[in-house]
């Protein structure tokens, strides 16, 4: 078989559904392999490396969200989408206690299913066009320190970056929505104390734009004394990285590079 980048597994009884599927990804550099049921994934999983399953939630052998956990416990990266014919409030609550990365109700037009794909291979780094591998990648920045974002902007755009600021939680958020950036650098406090929560959190919470990354770098340490930690304010914090200022240039690259999923950037 072809080592393509994108490795999907659809899961579906309809044969129908399964070929509107391959038509729909098909044309994405994707590796696609479809079975019927869960006793066939399992096989297929146990000899190949998927990067995303998308699975219906009725299956002839196993409610699919009850299959989540063991497909999990085989490939504890693979990403799963699960797809429903007919929501309902008992179903939804049932398939959101499973640890899935999408649920796709199958009325819905299919550009939510493809862009919930194309987030999933963001969040894996496998959506590296050849921009990517220039190392274009649209860095936000939001604070409101005009020497600091001048200063990270002249490091990053010397690195070959496309850097672009906002420097207040109303710019930022039209920003974001408007030109998707690659990464986001947040400060925490700006006009208003929770102004990089608010941000953060919309963001987390949003599926078109989750996918994301956000390095929050703060002074809030400093300026309130609060010793402020994402490991143990996660809960409303969900930051992908976090780190106090001032920041050395060096630390500021290897964070940023982690979380674009490059290897190597000389520093």
């Amino acid at each position: 078989m072809k080592d393509k980048q994108k490795h999907i597994l659809i899961i579906d009884p309809d044969t129908q559904m399964r070929n509107e599927y391959l038509s729909l990804f098909s044309a994405d550099d994707c590796e696609i392999d479809v079975c019927s049921g869960i006793t066939k994934a399992i096989e297929k999983i146990q000899n190949i490396r998927f990067d995303c399953i998308i699975m219906d939630v009725e299956l002839p052998d196993l409610e699919g969200y009850k299959a989540v956990p063991i497909l999990k416990t085989i490939d504890p990266k693979v990403e799963v989408i699960i797809t429903a014919a007919q929501n309902s409030l008992e179903l939804e609550a049932k398939i959101r206690k499973e640890n899935i990365f999408y649920y796709y109700i199958k009325t819905f037009k299919r550009e939510e299913l493809k862009l919930a794909v194309e987030n999933v291979f963001k969040k894996l780094g496998k959506d590296r066009k050849k921009q990517k591998i220039d190392n274009i990648y649209k860095i936000l920045i939001v604070d409101d320190d005009p020497d600091y974002t001048s200063a990270i902007k002249t490091i990053l755009s010397q690195k070959g970056y496309k850097v672009d600021i906002a420097d207040n939680k109303d710019t930022a958020l039209e920003k974001i929505n408007k030109t998707k950036p690659d990464l986001i650098l947040l400060d925490i406090m700006m006009e208003r104390l929770n102004d990089g929560f608010t941000i953060c959190y919309e963001l987390k919470h949003n599926p078109t734009l989750k996918h994301i990354p956000i390095l929050a770098i703060s002074a809030i340490t400093e300026k309130t004394g609060l010793q402020f930690s994402p490991e143990t304010n996660s809960e409303y914090f969900e930051a992908d990285d976090y780190v106090e200022k001032p920041i050395h240039p060096a630390d500021l690259l290897h964070r940023i590079n982690k979380l674009l999923n490059i290897e190597h950037q000389h520093i």
